[in-house]
Formats: C-alpha cells, sequence, structure tokens
C-alpha cells in the first residue's frame, strides 16, 4: 500500500477504512514515514446521542493523544472539521438510526482531518456503509 504523505486526507480515509489486522501496520507506516499526529476512535449508539456527544469526544481525544494543540483556533477548527464529517455521515432523514463508526483524527503543522466511517441502521436488516470527512486550516 503507498502512502501519499502529502494528502491529509487521504491517509486519514485509508485508516479509517483498515481492518482492525491492517489498523497497526498503518499507524506504524503513517508515524515512520510522515509528520502527522493522529488518533482513532470509535463511536456507537443512537444518532441523537451521537449528535451530541461527537464533537467533545473528538476533541477529548485529540488533545489526550496530543493530534492538535490545546489552543483555541486548533480546537475550533477540529469542531468545524469533525461537524463536516458528521454531516456526511448522519443521514438528515428523520428517525434515529443506530451508528457504529470508526472515528480518525490526523493533524500536522497546517491542517487537521477528521473522518468517520461505518455503519448506519434504522433497522438490522438495513445496516450499509457511511463515510463522512472533513478538513479545515489550522
Amino acid at each position: 500500500m503507498e502512502l501519499n504523505a502529502s494528502r491529509i486526507g487521504k491517509v486519514a480515509i485509508m485508516l479509517a477504512m483498515s481492518s482492525n489486522e491492517e489498523e497497526a501496520e498503518f499507524k506504524a507506516k503513517i508515524a515512520n514515514e510522515t509528520s502527522f499526529k493522529f488518533s482513532v476512535m470509535w463511536v456507537s449508539g443512537r444518532k441523537t446521542e451521537i449528535n451530541k456527544s461527537f464533537p467533545r469526544s473528538i476533541l477529548n481525544a485529540a488533545l489526550k493523544n496530543r493530534t492538535i494543540e490545546d489552543r483555541p483556533g486548533a480546537t475550533h477548527a477540529l469542531i468545524h472539521a469533525g461537524l463536516e464529517a458528521m454531516g456526511g455521515l448522519i443521514p438528515t432523514i428523520p428517525g434515529d438510526s443506530s451508528l457504529k463508526v470508526k472515528v480518525v483524527i490526523i493533524a500536522d503543522a497546517h491542517w487537521v482531518a477528521v473522518v468517520a466511517y461505518g455503519e448506519s441502521a434504522f433497522l438490522p436488516e438495513t445496516n450499509h456503509e457511511r463515510i463522512g470527512m472533513g478538513v479545515m486550516h489550522l
């Protein structure tokens, strides 16, 4: 797998879509071949619950893992990238679907990317893949 380190969004998508087996190898590759800092986490629950907790969850993960600096401009960019990612991920139709998504936060000196990839369903028979991405300038 080739890693094009000039595209932070592409790297975030690839890590978010990686399987559990691929993830460790891909994390090592990112750490060894780029200057990106990253966090990976899982979020699951009902759409309404995730909408409320997602900004706080990504901020906590990014600060805990030192993916971004604890300063107003960086936290502002992260929250906006996260909200943009959620806009692409969560259905806008009424109803309270269930979600299980892997969330990746990647940053360098200039950009922060948030990607959420996983499954959404109103009923167990309706599971399907979804992805959302947001990239903001720090």
